[in-house]
């Protein structure tokens, strides 16, 4: 599934233990919604969902608390959200904000 949302793409990924996504573009006060409602309801259903954040160049605060929402939402579901291969500008905002003390940020494999 893809969609399209002024600067945020959202595609659901085939993974084979894990529902995995991959964001493209912008995740701010205009793309959270398209966020919440494309990856929350995988969050529900008790597994690990991961965020391939490889493709996202920018994160603003409203970005953070979405990511939040996701993990608290995959957390009541007895699963499991995690962020993976950041660009160096988003993992910064993680940092900051403390976020990638609470969702596990992987770094990506390989060369």
């Amino acid at each position: 599934m893809t969609d399209d949302s002024e600067g945020l793409r959202v595609e659901r990924m085939a993974a084979e233990e894990s529902a995995l996504f991959r964001l493209t573009g912008y995740l701010d006060l205009s793309t959270v919604d398209l966020l919440k409602t494309t990856v929350g309801p995988a969050c529900g259903g008790g597994q690990e969902v991961v965020l391939d954040l490889s493709g996202l160049s920018f994160c603003d605060s409203t970005g953070v608390g979405a990511l939040v929402w996701l993990y608290r939402r995959a957390a009541a579901g007895q699963g499991r959200l995690v962020a993976y291969a950041p660009r160096k500008t988003v993992r910064e905002v993680l940092r900051i904000s403390g976020v990638d003390r609470i969702i596990p940020v992987r770094a990506a494999t390989g060369g």
